[in-house]
């Protein structure tokens, strides 16, 4: 990969394979521990969740939830490498296109851990009460999202604006 990539390693390692990891092993873990997925979601109001069975519209949407965070996961995966792959020699077109992937996942970043905090209600800062899941979805979900920032930012990476002119003198 060139030095003046709009991919550089740091970011092709997180979005192109940390982030995939994340969400594919998350919903494997959903698929294959739906009951404890769901019991660590959120605090429940008196220390411990119901007992009995999930209901079934509780189980569906735990599994539609689980394919959507995976599918988000193999959207990444497939598109850092192509991008790596076949723009390689164009980082103004690998900008581009990153910036239509990375976009609508930095206000996804947000939306996710905004509305899950939103809604915890008042326990939201209770963190003693957070389960396993609840801590991974607060935490990995800033690991993610102050990249996707920097990224935007142009730290780090070629931004064609600021960088373009500079590739053109050395050619000529």
């Amino acid at each position: 990969m060139p030095q003046n990539s709009a991919i550089p390693f740091f970011y092709w390692v997180l979005f192109g394979c940390y982030e995939p990891f994340l969400s594919i092993t998350g919903a494997i873990g959903a698929f294959l521990y739906p009951q404890q997925t769901y019991e660590q979601q959120a605090p429940w109001p008196n220390g411990s969740p119901p007992d009995g069975p999930m209901a079934r519209a509780t189980i569906v949407t735990l599994y539609q939830l689980a394919h959507t965070v995976s599918l988000l996961g193999f959207i990444n995966l497939f598109m850092m490498w192509t991008i790596r792959k076949h723009l390689w020699t164009h980082p103004a077109m690998q900008e581009r296109v990153m910036r239509a992937l990375l976009t609508p996942l930095l206000v996804a970043d947000f939306l996710h851990i905004g509305l899950t905090l939103w809604a915890l209600g008042e326990e939201r800062w209770d963190v003693s009460q957070w389960g396993g899941i609840l801590w991974i979805t607060i935490v990995s979900g800033f690991t993610l999202m102050i990249p996707r920032i920097a990224w935007h930012l142009g730290i780090g990476r070629y931004v064609h604006e600021r960088d373009g002119h500079q590739r053109k003198a050395t050619k000529e």
